[in-house]
């Protein structure tokens, strides 16, 4: 049996990727300093949450690093580097709504 700790990393995981998130990881990993973010679940278990209130994505910001997760199946979107500036200009016009 799975302990309740193991459980809840499981569900801090990204399950796969999109199309368009393959391609993303593929731009990064053959140099595209904008797509190279790094370890992506390292992102979505400890980065800041928000909901993209335009498209219904979970958006995962850890300093300038941001993936995008379909929520109901965990999927990458999107990575790219985001500058701290834009990313509080996103919260403040309420584009991206923290969530607890």
């Amino acid at each position: 049996m799975a302990s309740a700790s193991s459980d809840s990393e499981e569900s801090r995981k990204i399950t796969g990727k999109t199309p368009h998130g393959a391609q993303r990881g593929q731009e990064a990993q053959t140099g595209d300093s904008q797509r190279q973010v790094g370890d992506i679940n390292r992102i979505f278990r400890d980065g800041r949450h928000f909901r993209d209130t335009e498209t219904g994505y979970d958006v995962y910001v850890r300093g300038n690093k941001v993936i995008v997760v379909e929520p109901s199946t965990k999927r990458q979107i999107t990575q790219f580097k985001n500058s701290r500036a834009n990313t509080q200009k996103r919260i403040e016009s309420g584009r991206w709504k923290p969530i607890s």
